[in-house]
């Protein structure tokens, strides 16, 4: 089965008129930068150290059956060393076997492969510019005649991948597909999805220039996003930064453009896809996308990623346990404080312990994911509806700040927040750097 992504309130005003959108200035649609072809980001996002997924072996733990695999408890472990083990889950669409840490519900880490010789398992190598170099040779040896030919709308694409497959006959069962890849998309919608993204990467890396510089403000941010217990979950968020700087690299490389499909006007979602998808492909509705703050919607999908065909980074796989809107803060328990980013103020009250069944019917009726986190992380093998799910995590801080560190406005809206404050402090550095000069 696919999970749908659910209908929600959606978090701006109203949709944008879908027939002439405002063109981007000229300064944004027309300045250029090169990608470089091995970021370090990016590598660095394949190529992880276990480092922080190596657990010390227990003799609790049954011994390895056949295919190298440790079970005990409903988990699943590998060898990775003398003494040493890493708990991993498979991919249930490639069959990878993935690291993952304890308090994770979605793994995270690199991808393990096992040495039959030693049955010692190692992080997978990823030959990354024999497939970079390949998707660039495509490009380079397709004309221009062949690249219009591949934009009609009806041709399949010469990159296209993934034509009705299982996920866009999803989609048609509710909207109409009308592009697919940005070279299918009209000029304006082009221009302004690219200008889109580019803002979505600046979020992350401004985000982690935030957190590099350690302003005294960045630890009162981090506590209204992930609780009190925020440097228990600090390593995961500064992951999910580099990894979202890294996929947003690469959905504006050349192997990203034909991973955007438009859809017709969508009074519910603004975008999304589906964490299942290989081919990591957002479906766009062209109504939204001149609206509101866009940047972050994209930022918000990119980290709902894992593994990405094409793409040398891999996404930090976070889910969608709640969400941060302004617009339902009178449904919360308590009052809403005021900040620049209105997010903030939902997440620290819902931090607090103040989110209620309420808050969360006005997105989806579907809590499945939210139950299933709190059951998750409390060890819960009994039925809980949803009002025990909400009393739990209300009454745990700990689980709040985990699933924080995986749900995905949480993560986005932070690092939107120390944007924020990163450009203020970059701003006043300047301004008295001329007042010193002069």
């Amino acid at each position: 089965m696919i999970d749908e992504p659910v209908l929600k309130v959606s978090r701006l005003a109203s949709p944008v008129a879908d027939s002439q959108p405002r063109l981007p200035t000229i300064a944004d649609a027309v300045r250029i930068s090169p990608l470089p072809l091995a970021e370090s980001a990016s590598i660095r996002s394949v190529l992880l150290s276990l480092k922080q997924y190596r657990l010390s072996l227990s003799v609790r733990l049954p011994e390895p059956d056949a295919q190298g695999l440790r079970s005990f408890k409903g988990r699943q472990f590998v060898d990775v060393g003398p003494g040493e083990i890493v708990q991993v889950q498979r991919d249930t669409t490639t069959g990878e076997y993935r690291a993952m840490l304890p308090s994770e519900g979605v793994a995270s880490g690199p991808t393990l492969v096992l040495d039959r010789q030693t049955m010692i398992w190692k992080a997978e190598q990823v030959s990354i510019l024999s497939d970079i170099n390949g998707v660039i040779n495509d490009r380079v040896d397709s004309s221009a005649d062949s690249l219009r030919h591949s934009a009609s709308p009806d041709s399949p694409g010469r990159f296209y991948e993934g034509r009705d497959d299982r996920f866009e006959r999803q989609v048609s069962e509710t909207v109409t597909i009308v592009a697919r890849g940005l070279e299918q998309f009209s000029p304006q919608h082009s221009a302004i999805l690219r200008t889109k993204l580019r803002a979505t990467q600046r979020i992350f890396s401004d985000a982690k220039d935030g957190v590099t510089a350690n302003y005294v403000e960045a630890a009162g941010i981090l506590e209204g996003y992930f609780g009190q217990h925020h440097e228990l979950v600090s390593e995961r968020f500064t992951d999910c930064l580099s990894r979202g700087e890294a996929l947003s690299r690469e959905y504006q490389g050349p192997w990203g453009l034909d991973k955007f499909v438009a859809v017709e006007s969508d009074p519910d979602r603004s975008a999304w896809m589906y964490p299942l998808d290989f081919h990591g492909r957002f479906f766009i509705s062209l109504n939204w996308l001149d609206a509101g703050d866009y940047a972050s919607v994209l930022g918000h999908e990119m980290l709902h990623t894992n593994r990405v065909n094409r793409f040398v980074s891999v996404g930090p796989g976070a889910l969608d346990f709640f969400y941060l809107d302004a617009q339902l803060g009178h449904a919360l328990d308590r009052p809403v404080p005021v900040y620049e980013i209105a997010e903030q103020g939902i997440s620290e009250v819902i931090m607090q312990g103040g989110l209620t069944v309420a808050y969360l019917e006005g997105f989806t009726s579907d809590h499945d994911s939210f139950i299933a986190g709190v059951a998750h992380r409390l060890g819960r093998s009994d039925k809980l509806d949803i009002q025990m799910a909400v009393d739990l995590f209300n009454a745990n801080p700990s689980v709040r700040s985990q699933m924080a560190s995986n749900n995905a406005d949480s993560i986005i809206y932070a690092a939107k927040s120390l944007q924020t404050l990163h450009m203020a402090r970059t701003a006043d550095s300047q301004l008295m750097s001329r007042l010193l000069v002069s």
